[in-house]
């Protein structure tokens, strides 16, 4: 009887060990399989994969394993977005001069083009850029023409209670209204480091495209892609500290 137990033991430990040795082959075979298919689908065209069929290879490779190179390619770009900001600047005492739009994530790329690790100042229009952006796209048709609306003279508080009456929802409102701020104050700074005159309003628009697929490359470039712009109305100019626009003087390089 215990000899009898001990073979039964055996014969269940080699039947394991068969099971095993089985599945390890099956795996290793399917692994090899995968590799060579993959291996055909990637390789140059000739007899070899027109023998094995290229929309055979492509109903295996194309559901599960397909990449686009837009994935891959490390200077692919998905979005490219812009900010722009101008002034009314004081002229005389009932007199306002309009400045011409100023394209600060433009200026910001030229100054870190040959840079690998540029300052954190200089990454701030496009920073801004990409939340005001968010911002405008969660406010929605309804929300983004108030937007465009609020002038000076409105106070700011109308501004959240306009956005609410036009179904933006409170958090996308809260949202926007710190960026409205964050920007009125940038643009002010931004713009008042270019001229001598005082500024008293300041501007601000901000923009985004959607770079072509990697595909439509040659016959469609980033340049040629229309910004879709959403514009903010009219904002009073905050007036900075000296050492505040003494700092964005520095940051934009203005020698006064």
């Amino acid at each position: 009887m215990a000899g009898g137990d001990g073979d039964g033991a055996r014969q269940a430990e080699e039947d394991r060990h068969d099971w095993r040795a089985t599945l390890i082959v099956a795996l290793a075979v399917l692994a090899l399989v995968h590799s060579l298919l993959v291996a055909l689908w990637l390789a140059p065209r000739g007899p070899v994969r027109d023998v094995a069929g290229g929309s055979l290879l492509a109903t295996y490779v194309d559901p599960y394993f397909r990449q686009s190179w837009d994935l891959l390619e490390p200077s692919a770009q998905r979005v490219d977005e812009a900010l722009w900001v101008r002034a009314r600047v004081r002229t005389g005492p009932q007199t306002l001069a309009l400045t011409p739009w100023l394209d600060v994530t433009k200026a910001d790329l030229t100054r870190t083009r040959d840079d690998v690790a540029p300052a954190r100042v200089h990454l701030a229009g496009r920073r801004l850029a990409t939340n005001l952006n968010n911002a405008m796209f969660a406010l929605g048709r309804s929300g983004r023409q108030v937007v465009l609306e609020s002038t000076v003279g409105r106070p700011p508080e109308t501004l959240r209670g306009a956005l609410a009456s036009a179904g933006v929802r409170p958090a996308d409102v809260a949202a926007y209204a710190d960026l409205d701020t964050m920007a009125t104050r940038f643009a002010s700074l931004y713009t008042q480091a270019y001229t001598d005159r005082r500024v008293v309003q300041v501007q601000y628009r901000v923009a985004r495209r959607t770079v072509p697929p990697h595909a439509d490359r040659d016959a469609q470039r980033v340049s040629s892609v229309p910004f879709e712009w959403f514009d903010a109305g009219w904002r009073a100019a905050v007036r900075g500290s000296a050492e505040a626009q003494s700092a964005f003087d520095g940051y934009l390089g203005v020698d006064r």
